[in-house]
């Protein structure tokens, strides 16, 4: 389980970090980044990768029910889908608010769910002690993600960013965007949970096909990237096209632009591969608890990113007050939801132990 945990927190540095290139890709309109962005991350990249690196790969999708691949499409379609949705929220709620009912949303759908849709075979926890610790700890997370949105609202008031005045149906309509986009966007982890937990295409992977534990999760995530390359590319397309901006990828001083784009790819896609193993290394309960330390460890490593970008520099004390307090009850949540699995694992334990002496 430690090792799981230590590879939920080093995909979250890398979750964390890997948008902060975009803040210098000068010369690129919002959509030549982030166009860019998914193009590499969703596509480029996963297919090289994974056609190079794991053995049989049709074989092993050949051993997977229809079903799987149809539910994990759509899925991560909804996932591109509610990128873009979040994205459009940003402009009319502020960075804070719409970070925190983001994550919030996500995270509270993501972690609970894997909890309720187990593969056949196994009892849900919910409803019981182990159960109600997983949910708990889930509570304290969105609590702290609310708090430290909520600090960041603070922080721009009290820097003067919230000076203009907004109309009542913008800011509704920023935070339907917004729920929306996390719901959506819930579709990632979801999908992973059916391709991983319920189609089983890691473990066959690793286990009939002789592919590395790391490598094995390649398998999974490349039918997760395919459907989010449909959504956010027709999207980016259709911005590119209509903002006549296709241009900015051929002007001078593109390619160091563009390298720092790659960058972000490489981290995010990174970042994802290595959530894999960290759910493979917790267990039953990997894509609950691999989940919440993602999203809570991702959180932390931005909001550091920002102090380190002066972000907060004139930030008023009450906001970087609600800050810290945010951090610390992040910390709690991550605790309890490890408790939680921690008793998971040695109760699975057991069981292995009485039969083994039956």
């Amino acid at each position: 389980m430690f090792s799981g945990i230590l590879f939920a927190l080093l995909s979250a540095v890398l979750l964390g970090v890997y948008a902060l290139p975009s803040k210098y890709t000068k010369g690129f309109a919002w959509e030549n980044t982030w166009g860019g962005f998914f193009f590499f991350g969703m596509f480029v990249i996963p297919t090289i990768i994974t056609f190079l690196l794991v053995k049989d790969l049709w074989a092993i999708y050949e051993q997977i029910p229809s079903w799987v691949f149809f539910t994990m499409f759509g899925l991560s379609f909804c996932w591109g889908i509610g990128n873009i949705l979040w994205g459009y929220s940003i402009n009319s709620i502020g960075m804070a608010l719409a970070f925190s009912l983001f994550l919030g949303v996500i995270t509270s759908i993501d972690t609970i769910l894997p909890l309720i849709l187990v593969p056949e075979g196994q009892e849900s926890v919910i409803g019981t002690e182990i159960g109600n610790i997983m949910l708990f700890g889930i509570g304290i997370i969105v609590s702290g993600i609310a708090l430290n949105g909520y600090a960041g609202i603070l922080r721009d008031k009290s820097k003067g960013k919230d000076n203009e005045e907004k109309d009542t149906k913008t800011i509704r309509q920023g935070i339907l965007f917004c729920v929306l986009g996390a719901i959506c966007a819930a579709g990632f982890n979801l999908s992973y949970h059916t391709g991983n937990n319920l189609g089983g295409i890691g473990e066959i992977a690793e286990i009939q096909f002789g592919n590395e534990p790391w490598i094995a999760r390649l398998a999974v995530l490349l039918p997760i990237f395919m459907g989010a390359t449909i959504s956010t590319m027709l999207f980016f397309s259709y911005r590119l096209t209509k903002n006549k901006t296709w241009g900015n990828y051929t002007k001078s001083g593109a390619l160091t632009a563009l390298v720092l784009v790659i960058a972000m790819a490489v981290f995010h896609d990174s970042a994802l591969v290595i959530y894999g193993l960290a759910a493979y290394h917790l267990g039953e309960l990997g894509t609950s608890v691999g989940f919440a330390i993602l999203e809570t460890g991702a959180i932390m490593v931005a909001t550091f990113n920002g102090i380190l970008t002066k972000e907060w520099k004139g930030a008023s004390k009450k906001s970087k007050t609600f800050l810290g307090i945010s951090l610390v009850i992040l910390i709690i949540g991550v605790l309890i939801i490890a408790k939680g699995n921690y008793i998971k694992i040695q109760e699975n334990n057991e069981v292995s132990v009485n039969l083994k002496v039956e």
